[in-house]
């Protein structure tokens, strides 16, 4: 995602969900989902993501952002339409920064 276009999409989300939203840029999270029946799955930008939530299709994630859960932007959520995919802090196990 272009610097320019992530920092709107930042902006955008700090709005939504009223809070301040890093600009640290996430590659990965390793998650255990709190829903019930999910297991251990690792999201990553650039890659399909099955699962998201529950009955969900796969969705490729386009960006990841940390704010006081992490926020995970898809096409259709978090990007151009409602809501990312959100994860609380208790979720995440593993964070990997993007490389400079």
């Amino acid at each position: 995602m272009d610097p320019a276009d992530r920092e709107e999409v930042r902006a955008r989300l700090e709005k939504m969900v009223r809070e301040r939203v890093s600009a640290k840029r996430i590659q990965a999270i390793v998650v255990n989902p709190l829903y019930h029946g999910s297991s251990k799955m690792r999201i990553e930008v650039g890659r399909l993501c099955a699962n998201l939530e529950p009955d969900t299709a796969p969705q490729e994630v386009v960006a990841i952002f940390e704010s006081r859960s992490f926020l995970v932007c898809t096409l259709e959520r978090g990007l151009k339409h409602g809501l990312p995919f959100i994860f609380t802090r208790d979720e995440v196990l593993k964070v990997e920064e993007a490389p400079d």
